[in-house]
């Protein structure tokens, strides 16, 4: 898989399948954005944990996770953030 993601962070539901369903077939989602970000962080990681928070109701939805995500693009600002708050 790309960029070192194991398939079984998905397998086990680690990572919500809405993370993982497109719009339209050259659409992008939440795992696609995430394995395009230009970090050092897990994107693994990244992604269990998003997982974790949308799950646990603390008002991150798919859409509000993915709009995030294509508003971070600096690689310093993003590797704070994430470890700062989502890790």
């Amino acid at each position: 898989m790309p960029n070192g993601v194991k398939p079984t962070a998905l397998l086990h539901g680690a990572v919500p399948p809405s993370f993982v369903r497109l719009d339209k077939p050259d659409g992008e989602n939440v795992v696609s954005r995430v394995l395009e970000l230009n970090i050092e962080t897990s994107k693994v990681g990244l992604l269990v944990s998003l997982g974790e928070a949308a799950r646990h109701g603390e008002g991150l939805d798919t859409r509000t996770i993915e709009s995030a995500l294509d508003n971070l693009a600096d690689p310093e600002v993003v590797d704070a953030y994430i470890r700062e708050n989502l890790l």
